[in-house]
Parts: structure tokens; C-alpha cells; sequence
């Protein structure tokens, strides 16, 4: 989430001020976000696996204790984390911040939404993998590997796109004005590398029949093996990225096959690139809202033609032209997030710095002038005169 142009304002009053928008900005969102609790194991088998989806969700949304920790940003990129607690965690099952641990920044309800779409397919026999286009830290696929596998189905793929180096450069500067691609290319928050994704996979034993897209959309989603899909997520918040996706991975999507946009009802391009193709694709399946921020529609009708194993990328998927080669920006190696009270504290003894530098640049000055030293020291010692009228 955004926080200012600039941390100069205190850092806690950043902080406060920005959970002051969102409760403003996002009431709906946050009344309608259900407690972050799983339920219990019972001796069925489908009981059983209901109760491990449950804890899975609350583990990759960090939601698994008593408190967690958010990241607030400013527009230049720059990071600080506070903790939420009681009331506050709210935040976070409903998806409204940057989770500093969390493997997703989506919130319970688009997590039990996912989760119900790949029940829905499987239980109607919806043929097709499974994919993510922008996955950041893998967490929203994590749980679709999880579900397929919980209901046997380990043989379907699922595949994870992303350009696991945050977003593409663009030219522009946010000093003319906001925009939406550069603000986003400028947080190295949002840009995890493909071996550290893996390695959440890996850990919560779900590495199985995964494979990995790396690179810029425009580069990579025209040139994956034709393939049928069940599921396609979108997350690439922009419009470039979710129309490409679109024009991609859409014609090959199955009937009964589900289309979730993750921003559609948050980010003005990412609505915009959805709203156009629709229309220039004669779509009318109607979109369901999930929350706040997601939405969905499930297709009807099934592709005039689907891909065979040995058919090839069409030319209709090709790279559409830009106005300049995708080219990733620079970052720095990746540094801790300091919370909000260390940045409150580093400001004030920036602060203090500052007045003790002052401090003795004038004393160098008087050292250096005795007789104006004298004149100082005199001026402040000096009796005050008393008016003639005694007062």
C-alpha cells in the first residue's frame, strides 16, 4: 500500500495516518473479512483435508498467530513495516496490505474463492492445468497446487508466471505526475527471484508437477507449449500485462473454466484491459465479484480450437509491438525492512545530528573570532534596560 510522497513526515504518523485510509477508504472490504481461524481436523478423510487447506491459508497469508506485519511504502519505493494486532489484523484477511512474511498478499476470501474453483472444476471434470500469470512470492499458486493434489489430482500441471524481478522500467518520472506502471516498477519490494519461490514450494511439500515461467510477460506467455486451461489467475496489475494475458491464455480456456483477475475492482488499467477484451471478444459471461479487489467469470462455451499436443504457438500470440524493448530495472541487493519505530528513531537522531553540526559550526566561528565570541557572550548576558516608566 501507498503511504506518502516522502517519509518527512514522522514515521508514526505515517503509519497511523495510512490505517486511517484504509479503514476509510476499504470499510466495505474490512467488514466483510471473515476471522483468520481454520476449522478442525475431524476423523474423515474429507474433513481432514478441508482442515489442512484451512491451516495452509492462514500460513501463507501469515495469519497463523496473534499478530502480523505489514509494509507501507512510499511512492519513491521506499519501505517501512509496522505490526498489526487485534482489530487490526483485519487488514491483512482481508488483503489490503504488503505482508513483510507472508508467501501471498491476498486475503482469506480470494484464497477460499481460489480454493473453490479448483474444487469446482475437478468436480465438474473440467479438463486443462492450472495457471498463475504474477505470482510474487508463489503463495495463491501454492494453494492450487495443494487443493489439486488434496483431491488426487497431482498428473494436472500447474503452471507459475512471473518475471520474479519485480516490473519492467518504463520512462517515465512520477515527478510529472502518478503513474501507475512507474510507481509499481520502482518497488523492489514486489520483486522476489524465481529460486526463492521454488524454495516456498518446496518447503511446504508442493514442488511436484510445477513448472516455472521466468521473464517479462511479453516475452515468455506467447511462447508456452500450447496447453488447455482450467483455471487462469491474473495478478499483473497493469494493462499491458493483464490484456497480454489475456490474449494469451484466454482462447485456450476450457468451458466450465474459470478467468480470476486479482485487481479488476482495485486498479483502474487492470479493469480497463479486462473491460477491453471482453468487449472486443463478444464476452457476456457475467463477472463475480470475489471481494474488494478480485473478480471472476467462468466460460461457457467451449473454444472453437483447442490446442493438440503437437500444435505449435499461433501467430495471433504473438508479441504485440511496444514503444521500446522490456528491459528490468537496476535494484539494489535486497536490504531488511526497518520497521516504523526504527525509522522514527533514525529520524530523530538525524535530527539531533543536525543540531549538534549546527552547534559547532558556530562555535568554530567563535573560536575563530574572539573579539565577536565577546560580543556574543555579551549580548547574551546583557542586563535588560528598564523602561523610564519603571516597568
Amino acid at each position: 500500500m501507498s503511504l506518502l510522497e516522502s517519509i518527512a513526515d514522522p514515521p508514526r504518523a505515517a503509519a497511523d495516518w495510512l490505517k486511517q485510509v484504509i479503514e476509510t477508504r476499504f470499510a466495505d472490504g474490512l467488514a466483510a473479512a471473515r476471522a483468520p481461524r481454520a476449522a478442525g481436523p475431524t476423523p474423515d478423510t474429507e474433513g481432514l483435508r478441508r482442515a489442512y487447506l484451512d491451516v495452509l491459508k492462514l500460513c501463507l497469508a501469515d495469519l497463523g498467530g496473534t499478530t502480523t506485519t505489514s509494509v507501507a511504502r512510499t511512492i519513491r519505493g521506499e519501505v517501512m513495516s509496522w505490526e498489526l494486532a487485534d482489530e487490526h489484523l483485519r487488514f491483512r484477511a482481508a488483503g489490503l496490505d504488503w505482508p513483510l512474511h507472508g508467501l501471498t498478499m491476498v486475503g482469506l476470501a480470494r484464497l477460499d474463492d481460489l480454493q473453490q474453483c479448483v474444487e469446482t472444476v475437478v468436480r465438474d471434470g473440467v479438463a486443462g492445468d492450472l495457471i498463475e500469470a504474477g505470482t510474487w512470492r508463489g503463495g495463491a499458486s501454492m494453494l492450487m497446487r495443494a487443493t489439486l493434489n488434496s483431491l488426487g489430482q497431482q498428473e494436472r500441471m500447474l503452471w507459475v508466471a512471473d518475471s520474479f524481478q519485480g516490473f519492467p522500467a518504463v520512462d517515465h518520472d512520477l515527478q510529472s505526475g502518478y503513474d501507475l506502471d512507474a510507481d509499481l516498477a520502482g518497488c523492489d519490494f514486489l520483486a522476489v527471484p524465481v529460486d526463492e519461490v521454488k524454495a516456498n514450494f518446496a518447503r511446504f511439500g508442493l514442488d511436484e508437477n510445477v513448472t516455472f515461467v521466468p521473464g517479462f510477460f511479453q516475452d515468455t506467455l506467447p511462447t508456452l507449449p500450447p496447453r488447455r486451461w482450467a483455471i487462469a489467475r491474473l495478478d499483473g496489475d497493469s494493462y499491458d500485462a493483464t490484456k497480454l494475458s489475456l490474449e494469451v491464455l484466454y482462447p485456450n480456456l476450457a468451458a466450465g473454466g474459470y478467468l480470476v483477475v486479482d485487481d479488476y475492482l482495485a486498479l483502474g488499467p487492470c479493469k480497463q484491459a479486462v473491460d477491453d477484451f471482453r468487449e472486443e471478444n463478444g464476452i457476456t459471461e457475467p463477472i463475480e465479484r470475489i471481494d474488494w479487489s478480485a473478480a471472476r467469470w467462468r466460460r461457457a462455451s467451449e473454444p472453437d480450437d483447442l490446442p493438440t499436443a503437437d500444435a505449435q504457438p499461433s501467430a495471433a500470440a504473438a508479441p504485440r509491438a511496444t514503444a521500446g524493448v522490456t528491459r528490468a530495472v537496476a535494484r539494489e541487493p535486497r536490504q531488511r525492512v526497518p520497521a516504523v519505530e526504527e525509522m522514527a528513531l533514525a529520524q530523530e537522531v538525524a535530527e539531533l545530528q543536525a543540531r549538534l553540526e549546527s552547534a559547532e559550526r558556530e562555535i568554530e566561528a567563535l573560536r575563530s573570532h574572539p573579539l565577536r565570541a565577546a560580543r556574543a557572550w555579551g549580548s547574551r548576558h546583557r542586563p535588560r534596560r528598564r523602561r523610564r516608566d519603571g516597568a
